[in-house]
């Protein structure tokens, strides 16, 4: 099982630059106040592009345009209208600042993976993208260098076919600072993906039926709040980066040999707070976070709930702080690769639903520590092919043992001092 995880959050993008864009800036632009004009269908909007200032706003009237469409000056281009790529290439491509999308639907790129065919390649800065659908394209949305970008309430649905890894990312971002991706909906993606890339917003994103709901690397900055992550293989995945905050989020139903809500890998100052991790494979990884013994990983006020395994780790590190938590009908509440304790953490004030303890004094802080003891799960950690005897006969036997014969019993894996009483809440 580790190692399928590990396989799985190693990530499988390719980590060299994507290929440069093929339009910048144009040398010579009309010059004169902007322009509005409208176009119908057939028209070479290419050639109506070339002959408009800077600024001006493009109208496509409804009906179907072909591209590719080459924006090498600041425009506005809106529809609603249907803009169908040739197969191969990207559907339109943007090599000015200061460019709008909006209200258009797109399809009919190709499916170069080393060319990063997409629905819309963005190669500039100040790019809005607003209210646009991407149907059966590789990549949906690509930003390369594109900063002050924003894209919002767009649709971008995947093909339908092959493997979910051999579809290209929804929405990619590639050395893009300072953008808000805000309020769209991806499905049948491969992921949505930040890659060197910081101070960006994710906010009130729906992903489903993808492979990462978004999944940063080296993504300085950047923060996560209100996203919905369903029925993906991973909802988050975090990796080598610095200052992240993830607030606010819903991932459900991340199933599977490699599923997982949300994951952490090598990083630091981490916020992880008021997030739903339900019903997954794994709620919440931790892989060497903190990664600096001067840094930290906060998780607090989260809801774990219904999982297969709550919280695992792997490397636990000093730093990493559990504070007001509901860990709530996991089968497995917490685990550690390689069968040590998670002892390095600091577990405070959270809400076990397996806490066998008492509050006489009614302060809502259980009176006993949690401290959860079980022989047959020590095993399964030490030795994970053990995990065949989990939740039988045999387990329940070893656990009977090891309490009729105190010294058999391991330390427990995880303490909490002050565990908080009463009802689950936020479900």
């Amino acid at each position: 099982m580790t190692l399928l995880w590990t396989l799985a959050l190693a990530g499988e993008h390719d980590a060299a630059a994507p290929a440069p864009l093929e339009v910048s800036l144009a040398d010579r632009i009309p010059a004169g106040p902007p322009l509005t004009v409208e176009v119908g269908a057939g028209t070479d909007v290419n050639a109506v592009i070339a002959t408009l200032p800077a600024h001006s706003t493009l109208r496509l009237l409804p009906g179907e345009h072909r591209g590719p469409l080459r924006i090498d000056r600041p425009l506005t281009l809106v529809g609603p209208a249907r803009l169908v790529g040739p197969g191969r290439g990207s559907v339109v491509l943007v090599g000015a600042p200061d460019v709008t999308l909006r209200d258009l639907e797109m399809t009919g790129s190709g499916l170069d993976a080393t060319a990063g065919d997409a629905g819309v390649v963005v190669g500039a800065d100040r790019a809005t993208m607003e209210r646009l659908t991407i149907r059966d394209t590789f990549l949906g949305i690509d930003l390369r260098r594109s900063s002050h970008s924003v894209i919002r309430d767009c649709h971008i649905a995947g093909r339908l076919d092959g493997p979910i890894g051999t579809h290209g990312d929804g929405i990619r971002l590639w050395e893009s600072d300072h953008n808000e991706i805000v309020g769209n909906r991806l499905d049948h993606v491969r992921d949505m993906v930040a890659w060197y890339s910081e101070e960006n917003t994710f906010a009130d994103n729906v992903v489903e039926n993808s492979r990462y709901g978004l999944h940063l690397m080296h993504a300085e900055g950047s923060r996560l709040t209100g996203n919905r992550f369903t029925d993906n293989v991973v909802g988050v995945f975090v990796m080598y980066s610095r200052d992240v905050t993830v607030e606010g989020n819903l991932v459900v139903g991340s199933n599977g040999p490699a599923g997982m809500g949300i994951g952490i890998k090598e990083s630091d100052a981490v916020t992880v707070t008021k997030n739903r991790l339900l019903a997954s494979t794994l709620g919440l990884y931790l892989d060497s976070t903190p990664n600096r013994p001067d840094s930290f990983a906060t998780i607090h006020d989260n809801l774990i709930a219904y999982d297969h395994i709550g919280v695992r780790f792997n490397g636990v590190r000093a730093g990493a702080s559990f504070q007001g938590n509901d860990l709530h009908e996991n089968h497995i509440q917490v685990a550690v690769d390689g069968g040590v304790q998670a002892g390095a953490a600091s577990f405070v004030g959270n809400r076990w639903s397996d806490y066998t303890g008492y509050d006489l004094d009614g302060d809502g802080i259980g009176d006993l520590p949690y401290a959860p003891r079980s022989l047959a799960r020590s095993v399964v950690q030490r030795r994970p092919a053990a995990a065949f005897f989990d939740g039988t006969p045999a387990a329940a036997l070893l656990d009977l043992l090891a309490a009729a014969f105190p010294m058999w019993m391991p330390p427990p894996l995880v303490t909490d001092a002050s565990p908080r009483m009463g009802g689950v809440v936020g479900l």
